[in-house]
């Protein structure tokens, strides 16, 4: 046999070679400096890691050495996620750091009200941010936008009001434009709240059930034609003036909603501001909030609807896409009886948005008739 090809005889001092198998990935600390900061404060993590081959960190700040740290200065509450990975596995850390809302830290001042007494127009200006505010000036605007008028507000602690008067103007009902700190004396968390258009005849008035039938429709089980009968298996929306109640009476002004049958199904409509068109003969714009508004309702159950394990009926702003911010709301049972929700609107004033209700089910389908009943924005 060629020497190229001879083998080597076994032998008892020489063990057969296994691969090393490669530690998992493993993180020893990952903290940071401070977990609870204001907006602008700056914070640093640090951390440790062994065994990875590739380390990052989301949230913008992207692969990292597997020991360091680095500084951040997030401007809402973010949680920053630590993956280390390797050819064995994958582990991660994280941290949250908490930032304290504007509102909470910084004075922020509204018009509430308007008043005419005496022949004065009086308006109310309250602090409802969490610091106090300084000295400043109230602006009072005429039709034109012309400034017609100033008052002196001597400061307001987080959280308190007054009520002061316009001296220098002779109002005769045309419509006007308070605004709380006028001058831009006061560094606030919402610049863009101070203003007030009091409106002393007309009173808004929104109700819902009214446009039932020009809303957009949507449920967990797809597009919902309105309106439709209580057992569609999509879901179903219409006008039920004639339906009975769980209290066993009729309410001339109810709106009923029911989610497809199917555990936690859901049902939505998206109502705004109705525009005729002789093309399209109508569509939903985006809906103004006024000052001093509020949603108001009765909600419950149909009288047929025994058999629900419960409902939970929401109320949201959607002002762009598809992201809802849902304002609380309210899980109804079977008992016989009516439920209230009142939710005060003042804070969204001046927002622009499609305003949903939506009713959402359990995990039992059966009997899920809800009614809401004279749900409405008023002013």
């Amino acid at each position: 046999m060629p020497a190229s090809q001879a083998t080597v005889p076994p032998s008892d001092n020489i063990s057969p070679v296994v691969p090393e198998k490669k530690a998992w990935p493993r993180i020893n600390s990952f903290t940071a400096s401070a977990v609870n900061i204001k907006p602008g404060e700056n914070v640093t993590l640090t951390w440790d890691v062994s065994d990875a081959s590739v380390v990052t960190i989301d949230a913008g700040i992207g692969t990292v050495l597997e020991s360091g740290s680095v500084n951040v200065s997030p401007q809402k509450t973010t949680k920053y996620i630590l993956t280390a990975a390797s050819d064995s596995g994958m582990a991660q850390g994280w941290v949250t750091i908490e930032v304290a809302s504007k509102s909470k830290i910084m004075p922020d001042l509204v018009i509430t009200g308007i008043t005419y007494n005496s022949g004065l127009l009086y308006y109310t200006v309250k602090n409802i941010g969490g610091a106090d505010a300084g000295p400043g000036n109230t602006y009072l605007y005429d039709l034109s936008h012309m400034h017609r008028d100033i008052s002196w507000v001597d400061g307001l602690t987080a959280g308190e009001e007054k009520t002061l008067p316009f001296t220098n103007y002779d109002y005769k009902g045309t419509e006007i434009t308070v605004c709380a700190d006028g001058g831009n004396d006061v560094t606030e968390a919402n610049e863009d709240n101070n203003c007030f258009v009091p409106t002393f005849g007309f009173r808004f008035n929104y109700d819902f059930s009214q446009y039932a039938s020009r809303a957009t429709w949507r449920s967990s089980a797809g597009r919902v034609m309105s309106p439709a009968p209580e057992d569609s298996k999509d879901g179903a929306a219409f006008k039920a003036n004639s339906v009975i109640a769980e209290d066993g009476k009729t309410y001339p002004n109810a709106l009923e909603m029911v989610p497809p049958y199917s555990s936690y199904g859901w049902i939505e409509g998206l109502f705004g501001e109705w525009q005729e068109s002789w093309q399209a003969g109508g569509y939903m714009l985006p809906l103004e909030i006024p000052h001093n508004t509020r949603f108001t309702a009765k909600v419950g159950l149909t009288q047929n609807a025994g058999g629900s394990r419960g409902v939970a009926f929401m109320v949201g702003l959607m002002e762009g896409g598809n992201y809802i911010e849902w304002w609380p709301g309210v899980k109804v049972y079977y008992d016989g009886k009516l439920d209230s929700m009142e939710i005060d609107l003042s804070p969204y004033a001046g927002r622009k948005g499609i305003l949903v209700l939506r009713v959402e089910a359990g995990a039992d389908p059966d009997k899920n008739y809800a009614l809401w009943i004279d749900a409405k924005l008023t002013q």
